[in-house]
């Protein structure tokens, strides 16, 4: 796609690709606000379809601050669509932390937390994004506020026989690589990877930085069991409430909903 007018927005830059879609910053024409593109980079059905799903899913969930809003869903030419979103005014936690060792703790904690609560809404309505890491948690610092991003390989009330549509090796729960279906216990293992590369943490080894508060490294470690059983969910030992004690015992802080 030539940077030129696409539809009512005018390309500035791209600012992203992945597995089956380039992302584009944009604004549109008439109302001269900012947005993203989506655009599947292969004209075929398959991909189109991705998209398609990929921009449902974000309609239904449109109503949560850390969650894209889906804007707009038009064709281009055969098999070749744009997803257009609201602009996210940050940058994804992988971006913001290369070359730094962590955030401080708190951070972290806020981070992790604002995650939880854009997960639980997603399995509230059904959807598990499968593809929780750094790279998909945009942080708005200026909010105090995470964007969960990329629903590409999510699934929609998935089954016992759903099958997952891919992952990303290096940070999927152990039930997607055994070929297994992701539940909502896939995405919490996600949110403790996020946590752990969050503190400056090895997410291989999952071990933490020295000076790490112990009921944080913990309590990470409990969203990172092998187990999915053994994790955390939102009818046994709530993640969100627990974040969110921990982080006022230690900093005497916690969010305003």
């Amino acid at each position: 796609m030539k940077m030129a007018n696409i539809g009512n927005y005018r390309i500035i830059k791209q600012i992203g690709e992945g597995g089956f879609g380039r992302v584009f910053q944009a604004q549109h024409v008439a109302l001269d606000e900012l947005a993203c593109l989506k655009q599947n980079i292969v004209s075929s059905a398959e991909h189109a379809e991705m998209l398609r799903l990929e921009a449902k899913l974000l309609w239904k969930l449109d109503e949560h601050h850390s969650i894209p809003s889906a804007k707009d869903f038009f064709e281009v030419e055969r098999d070749n669509y744009v997803l257009a979103m609201g602009y996210i005014d940050g940058k994804s936690l992988s971006d913001q932390l290369k070359g730094h060792r962590g955030i401080h703790p708190e951070d972290a904690c806020w981070v992790t937390e604002r995650l939880l609560e854009a997960l639980y809404y997603c399995h509230c309505n059904g959807v598990i994004h499968s593809d929780v890491k750094p790279e998909n948690v945009f942080i708005e610092p200026h909010k105090r506020d995470i964007k969960l991003i990329d629903f590409g390989l999510a699934v929609y009330r998935p089954r016992f026989d759903s099958k997952t549509l891919g992952y990303s090796p290096a940070y999927a729960a152990p039930e997607l690589v055994q070929g297994k279906p992701p539940i909502p216990e896939t995405d919490i293992y996600g949110a403790g990877i996020v946590m752990c590369y969050a503190l400056g943490g090895d997410i291989q080894a999952k071990s933490f930085p020295a000076g790490t508060p112990r009921e944080i490294s913990d309590f990470c470690l409990s969203l990172l069991r092998y187990d999915p059983v053994e994790r955390p969910n939102w009818e046994r030992g709530n993640p969100i409430k627990s974040i969110s004690d921990i982080r006022h015992r230690l900093f005497g802080r916690r969010h305003v909903r």
